[in-house]
Protein backbone atom coordinates (compact mmCIF):
# COMPACT_ATOMS: atom_id res chain seq x y z
CA UNK A 1 0.00 0.00 0.00
CA UNK A 2 2.87 2.60 0.91
CA UNK A 3 4.89 1.85 -2.36
CA UNK A 4 1.83 2.88 -4.00
CA UNK A 5 1.55 6.70 -2.78
CA UNK A 6 3.76 9.33 -4.21
CA UNK A 7 7.17 9.65 -1.88
CA UNK A 8 6.57 12.50 0.89
CA UNK A 9 10.37 13.33 0.92
CA UNK A 10 12.74 12.30 -1.04
CA UNK A 11 16.85 12.92 -1.26
CA UNK A 12 19.96 11.58 -3.20
CA UNK A 13 19.85 8.46 -1.10
CA UNK A 14 16.20 7.69 0.12
CA UNK A 15 13.23 7.83 -0.49
CA UNK A 16 9.98 8.26 2.30
CA UNK A 17 6.58 7.27 2.01
CA UNK A 18 3.83 7.89 4.61
CA UNK A 19 0.45 7.23 5.05
CA UNK A 20 -2.15 7.70 8.00
CA UNK A 21 -2.81 5.29 10.39
CA UNK A 22 -6.77 5.10 11.32
CA UNK A 23 -8.06 4.76 14.71
CA UNK A 24 -9.03 1.53 14.70
CA UNK A 25 -4.79 0.74 13.91
CA UNK A 26 -3.52 2.65 16.82
CA UNK A 27 -1.14 0.18 17.55
CA UNK A 28 0.70 0.86 14.50
CA UNK A 29 1.25 4.82 15.37
CA UNK A 30 4.62 5.92 14.70
CA UNK A 31 5.98 2.79 12.79
CA UNK A 32 9.05 3.13 10.24
CA UNK A 33 9.30 0.29 8.25
CA UNK A 34 13.21 0.38 6.29
CA UNK A 35 13.62 -1.38 3.04
CA UNK A 36 17.73 -1.79 2.31
CA UNK A 37 17.99 -4.19 -0.55
CA UNK A 38 21.80 -6.36 -0.97
CA UNK A 39 21.39 -4.94 -4.53
CA UNK A 40 21.54 -1.40 -2.90
CA UNK A 41 23.78 -2.29 0.56
CA UNK A 42 26.23 -5.16 -0.25
CA UNK A 43 27.21 -6.11 3.31
CA UNK A 44 24.66 -6.72 5.94
CA UNK A 45 26.61 -4.72 8.43
CA UNK A 46 25.73 -1.83 6.56
CA UNK A 47 21.78 -2.54 5.66
CA UNK A 48 21.81 -3.16 9.94
CA UNK A 49 24.15 -0.23 10.41
CA UNK A 50 21.11 1.86 7.79
CA UNK A 51 18.41 0.18 9.85
CA UNK A 52 19.54 1.25 13.17
CA UNK A 53 20.37 4.85 11.95
CA UNK A 54 17.50 5.23 10.26
CA UNK A 55 14.94 4.41 13.51
CA UNK A 56 17.28 6.39 15.80
CA UNK A 57 16.80 9.74 13.47
CA UNK A 58 12.57 8.86 13.59
CA UNK A 59 12.16 8.50 16.99
CA UNK A 60 14.65 12.20 17.66
CA UNK A 61 12.29 13.70 14.62
CA UNK A 62 9.12 12.52 17.14
CA UNK A 63 7.82 11.02 14.27
CA UNK A 64 7.20 7.56 16.78
CA UNK A 65 4.63 9.60 18.74
CA UNK A 66 2.61 10.73 15.47
CA UNK A 67 -0.55 8.63 13.93
CA UNK A 68 1.64 7.71 10.58
CA UNK A 69 3.14 4.72 8.81
CA UNK A 70 6.37 5.40 7.40
CA UNK A 71 8.49 3.44 4.50
CA UNK A 72 12.18 4.36 3.98
CA UNK A 73 13.26 2.78 0.82
CA UNK A 74 17.16 3.07 0.81
CA UNK A 75 17.83 3.98 -2.72
CA UNK A 76 21.68 4.52 -3.25
CA UNK A 77 24.53 3.39 -1.19
CA UNK A 78 26.73 6.11 0.60
CA UNK A 79 30.40 6.23 -1.23
CA UNK A 80 32.01 8.87 1.08
CA UNK A 81 35.38 10.90 0.30
CA UNK A 82 38.55 8.36 0.15
CA UNK A 83 39.35 10.53 3.60
CA UNK A 84 36.07 9.63 5.08
CA UNK A 85 36.12 5.50 4.35
CA UNK A 86 34.25 3.44 6.30
CA UNK A 87 31.40 2.66 8.60
CA UNK A 88 30.79 5.54 10.67
CA UNK A 89 31.42 7.98 7.55
CA UNK A 90 28.33 6.34 6.17
CA UNK A 91 26.38 6.64 9.31
CA UNK A 92 26.92 10.27 9.46
CA UNK A 93 26.46 10.96 6.16
CA UNK A 94 23.28 8.96 6.57
CA UNK A 95 21.67 10.35 9.84
CA UNK A 96 22.41 13.96 8.06
CA UNK A 97 19.96 13.22 4.75
CA UNK A 98 17.66 11.85 7.49
CA UNK A 99 17.28 14.59 9.40
CA UNK A 100 16.60 16.73 6.45
CA UNK A 101 14.32 14.14 5.42
CA UNK A 102 12.13 13.88 8.48
CA UNK A 103 12.22 17.54 8.66
CA UNK A 104 10.45 17.35 5.43
CA UNK A 105 7.84 14.77 5.81
CA UNK A 106 6.56 17.38 9.31
CA UNK A 107 5.63 19.68 7.12
CA UNK A 108 4.16 17.49 4.91
CA UNK A 109 2.30 16.37 7.62
CA UNK A 110 1.32 19.52 8.64
CA UNK A 111 0.08 20.27 5.15
CA UNK A 112 -1.90 17.20 5.06
CA UNK A 113 -3.34 18.41 8.32
CA UNK A 114 -4.46 21.96 7.43
CA UNK A 115 -6.18 20.05 4.44
CA UNK A 116 -8.43 18.29 6.22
Amino acid sequence: MLLRTRPAASGRHFGLHLANVSDDLAGLRGRLIVAAPKRVLKRAVERNAMRRVAREAWRAAGLDRRPVVGLLRVRAAFEPAAAEAGLPARKRLARAELDQLFLAAQATLRRRECAR
